[in-house]
């Protein structure tokens, strides 16, 4: 039990540190463009670029916005230096979407096929989205049964990505 408590310590802390938001937008966009391009394209290769193109442009839009913001904020500062901080700052981005990409090539690379390797990325995504809400509302002070409901409204939006591959295709 103690040792469960210091690994969810741990992980929490993990999460907390930076931009936790940003691990949200990452897994979200990821599953999103996985969801959307999966029966679309020719190859698990195609979703992987696409679902990596979005997130890298979402990532590179977040960054300008931080830093032209930063202005508004905190006053003048060098251009160069308010993008590099903004960049340090949204950077959880990329991470989040992270999961989901390892999954779908390590499936494909086992010999799913690119439908089977997506489901599986985004089933993570789920498990990911929930994860992170229960620790958030673990962190918070939440009870076990608060932050279980945060859980499930946080994994909510990737099982509505999971329903969007299922029955929009």
């Amino acid at each position: 039990m103690a040792e469960t408590a210091r690994t969810r310590g741990r992980a929490t802390r993990l999460i907390a540190r930076g931009n936790p938001g940003g691990l949200l937008y990452g897994a979200i966009i990821t599953g999103a463009v996985m969801s959307a391009t999966a029966n679309h394209a020719p190859s698990t290769a195609r979703v992987v670029v696409a679902a990596v193109f979005v997130l890298g442009v979402y990532w590179l839009a977040d960054v300008y916005v931080r830093a032209f913001a930063d202005q508004f904020e905190h006053g003048r500062s060098p251009l160069a230096r308010r993008l590099l901080d903004a960049a340090r700052h949204e950077s959880r981005v990329l991470l989040g979407g992270v999961p989901a990409l390892v999954v779908v090539v390590l499936a494909s690379l086992l010999g799913a096929d690119t439908a089977l390797a997506v489901y599986l990325a985004l089933w993570l995504t789920v498990v990911e989205l929930g994860a992170i809400g229960y620790l958030a509302a673990r962190h918070a002070s939440a009870s076990r049964r608060e932050a279980f409901v945060e859980s499930l409204a946080a994994a909510l939006l990737g099982i509505v990505m999971v329903l969007a591959k299922t029955f929009l295709h």
